[in-house]
């Protein structure tokens, strides 16, 4: 008992580790909101802020130099799930098919060293998401596609523009975080490789596919029904190392339940484009922030932006498909649980790879 509630007291604790300025902060919001209100005028509000979310997080302190590397790979990984999503989605069968080979691929590659753990991870959630928009509205993927990377391109300029303001007014370039000792891509891949010689390196790819096929499966019955959303939270909540109860899940899942009464709400209350796009710029400017000091709280804010996200119209949600995002949710975080139980109980030693 004393374990669950420190459990569920750790899921609301508050981190004060890692600073966030209000640069960072300023930055996240334009770079969703301006182009959700250019995407506006085609009533493809959601669409417009996928590029600043994908972009968000993903630019490495330092150098000038350094930030533009680590944007320009972001958003190289993003062109490549959208890109991707946009030309297989409307193949029905194949897509799917297409889906779990990619994100297979995607969590052996992952094993490489951090930064490609990230990396593949980002791909298949943007895939998961871009290819649901495709499959599920009219719109042309070419236009998708489009305001997708038009966002990010957005985004990437602002940041580098925010960072080169920044490093003026210093009077200096911005410092270069110090280089530690890092292992060659040549030794980063042998490590990939032995790992994959044992049943423990295949754990994640595994875990990963067996759960979105699942979903996929359970889409061929109940294709009426938000399924979309579950693969979604599933690619969210696994993690490399299995865990019995990992407090993400938890903290996901009651995050969610919260998003979804406050996108409900902005949903009934029919608000005009301009008011969701300055939602839209709160809830961006929040992130940052949240993201660093409580996993919870983010998934508060982070849903109603992915509810946006995965809508090209500016119309009002019913409520069963509140629900059927609800109860996605919890279907993947209780499908995610179950295929850990079963990994840790015949890979008791289950490591996930060293970055």
């Amino acid at each position: 008992m004393e374990k669950t509630l420190n459990h569920f007291a750790g899921a609301f604790r508050w981190s004060t580790e890692k600073e966030v300025t209000a640069i960072e902060i300023t930055v996240s919001a334009l770079a969703m909101a301006v182009p959700a209100l250019l995407a506006a005028r085609g009533h493809h509000t959601g669409l417009g802020l996928i590029g600043g979310m994908a972009m968000s997080g993903t630019v490495a302190h330092g150098r000038l130099r350094t930030q533009a590397a680590s944007a320009g790979a972001a958003l190289l990984v993003l062109m490549l799930a959208a890109g991707l999503a946009c030309a297989l989605a409307r193949l029905d069968g194949a897509w799917q098919i297409a889906l779990l080979l990619i994100a297979g691929l995607a969590g052996v590659i992952g094993g490489f060293d951090r930064a490609m753990v990230a990396a593949s991870m980002r791909c298949v959630f943007y895939l998961v998401m871009v290819g649901g928009i495709v499959s599920t509205t009219t719109a042309d993927p070419l236009l998708i596609f489009a305001i997708v990377i038009g966002g990010a391109l957005f985004a990437v300029v602002l940041h580098l523009a925010m960072a080169l303001v920044v490093a003026h007014v210093r009077g200096h370039a911005v410092e270069q975080v110090e280089d530690e000792r890092k292992p060659t891509v040549r030794q980063r891949f042998n490590r990939l490789r032995r790992s994959l010689g044992e049943p423990a390196g295949w754990q994640y790819p595994v875990r990963l596919v067996s759960c979105l096929g699942a979903v996929s499966l359970i889409h061929r019955f109940f294709s009426d029904h938000d399924v979309h959303w579950a693969a979604l939270a599933l690619v969210l909540l696994i993690e490399r190392r299995p865990e019995r109860l990992p407090l993400k899940t938890t903290q996901r899942v009651i995050g969610v339940i919260f998003g979804v009464c406050c996108a409900g709400l902005l949903s009934f209350l029919t608000l005009p484009s301009w008011v969701d796009v300055l939602v839209v710029a709160v809830l961006g400017g929040a992130r940052p922030f949240l993201r660093v000091r409580n996993y919870l709280a983010y998934s508060i804010v982070m849903t109603p932006l992915m509810m946006m996200a995965m809508g090209t119209s500016d119309h009002a949600l019913p409520t069963s498909a509140l629900l059927d995002r609800l109860f996605a949710t919890v279907f993947a975080a209780c499908l995610v649980l179950l295929v850990n139980q079963v990994t840790i109980h015949f890979l008791p030693q289950t490591a996930a790879p060293k970055a």
